[in-house]
Parts: C-alpha cells; structure tokens; sequence
C-alpha cells in the first residue's frame, strides 16, 4: 500500500496518510479521509484536500501531501 507524507508548509513532517488512514509520526491513528475531508478519530471535519494541498476549514493552505511510496520500495 502506497504511505503519503503530511507535511506543513515548512516541509515538517505532521504524519502520514496510508489508504483512506491518517497515522502521526509515531505511527498512532489519528484519523480518516473520505471524499478530500480529513475526520479526526471523533469523526469531526479538521482538513479539507485539494490534490496535494491541505488545507484548513477557514480555507487557508497549511501544508502539502508529499509523493507515494510504495511500502515494497
């Protein structure tokens, strides 16, 4: 399965997204995707993804997702 990097707009890495999972970097779910929205484990809407971008409720972008990397690589 492909793990994308989540990182901030300094290139500081935040976590990571594997499928539809978002994981922080000790590896502790943290929440899911669905639809380009990104729910926390309380099923609240906390990011919004436009391609790589990601992007805060109010709209404003506060990070990037970085390329795939397949897990056999």
């Amino acid at each position: 399965m492909a793990r994308q990097g989540i990182y901030d707009r300094n290139g500081e890495p935040l976590g990571y997204l594997e499928g539809d999972r978002v994981y922080d970097l000790e590896g502790n779910p943290t929440g899911s995707v669905r639809e380009g929205v990104v729910y926390d484990l309380h099923d609240t809407r906390r990011w919004l993804l436009d391609g790589h971008a990601v992007i805060d409720l109010q709209g404003n972008v506060i990070g990037y997702l970085g390329e795939g990397v397949r897990d056999d690589e």
